[in-house]
């Protein structure tokens, strides 16, 4: 009985784990999964960049988006065979760790390729333009709703702190 409990329980916590995965990706990352949404102005037009500078950028952002593309329809693929996975019957645990790993290895390299990006992105910049650079990027994080699925939003997520204490 305990086996069986833990069995169920372990393949719910992988399922809770693709679900959330899933959904980051969907919502956070539109560009892997096809959906363009309508988004603020871009930040590297608010930072008063000269001509060589914006230049300079807009080639690394260039080569940076170009570069996203084949990382995220493997981490989808993998996604989906980890999926497949859960779905077998009996589910194969051994199978099923191995492709959690393989998806967050992926995710990993995912994310150093994204941090190396913000890092060669920020040195172009002088020190007040990087300061605004990173305060925009705070500022989208902070107000950003797409990492988060519409079922787990706070009921109040639009109302303004002063309106919350009311």
């Amino acid at each position: 009985m305990k086996n069986n409990l833990r069995a169920i329980l372990f393949v719910a916590s992988i399922a809770l784990n693709v679900a959330f995965t899933a959904t980051y990706v969907i919502y956070k990352l539109p560009l892997l999964t096809g959906m363009h949404q309508q988004s603020p102005e871009p930040i590297f037009l608010q930072l008063d960049m000269t001509a060589d500078q914006f230049a300079r950028f807009q080639a690394e952002r260039d080569k940076f988006h170009a570069q996203l593309y084949e990382p995220g329809q493997e981490i989808k693929e993998k996604q989906t065979e980890l999926i497949d996975l859960l779905g077998a019957a009996p589910p194969d645990h051994h199978a099923i760790a191995k492709k959690q790993e393989e998806i967050q290895h992926l995710q990993g390299a995912f994310q150093a390729r994204i941090i190396d990006h913000f890092l060669r992105a920020s040195s172009m910049l002088t020190p007040v333009q990087r300061t605004r650079f990173i305060e925009l990027i705070k500022t989208r994080i902070e107000a950003s709703t797409q990492a988060c699925p519409p079922w787990m939003r706070p009921f109040e997520q639009g109302k303004t702190r002063q309106n919350k204490s009311e």
